[in-house]
């Protein structure tokens, strides 16, 4: 995807899912930002992605993806952290209906709450090498 537009955007209660975020933009090149940060121009390319809570990702996050359209991201590929469940397959669903082509590969991160604001934590997780391992060869395979 060489001299592709391509964009960043995450939701994130606890921090987990920006960290995640945030590793996928650095090694894009670009920045990650909330999805209450709109898409300024259309992108080929929307790594897009979501915590998941009680057995689904939250209804921010299906809102935003319901506003997304072929004209503002021809491409999603799709992120999530839990504690052990993926929420990737939930924003292909949505996004599919949308008329947007879904990248085949995913990248769902276990997190198991470590850190969870909610829980007392930091609000973030420092990733681990195989975390940041998994993102890198995830990037590398979208974007090749």
């Amino acid at each position: 995807m060489e001299n592709a537009k391509i964009a960043v955007r995450y939701q994130s209660r606890g921090g987990n899912t920006k960290a995640v975020a945030e590793a996928i933009a650095k090694e894009i090149g670009v920045e990650a930002h909330p999805i209450e940060v709109p898409i300024a121009e259309p992108v080929d390319l929307l790594f897009v992605g979501g915590g998941v809570y009680m057995w689904d990702i939250d209804k921010s996050l299906k809102a935003y993806l319901q506003t997304l359209s072929p004209e503002t991201a021809k491409t999603v590929a799709a992120f999530s952290t839990a504690g052990t469940m993926s929420g990737t397959g939930k924003i292909a669903d949505i996004v599919r209906v949308r008329g947007i082509t879904v990248c085949e590969k995913t990248l769902p991160i276990k997190v198991l709450l470590r850190n969870h604001a909610s829980l007392g934590g930091k609000g973030y997780i420092t990733l681990s090498e195989k975390h940041l391992q998994s993102i890198k060869g995830f990037v590398k395979r979208i974007v090749s």
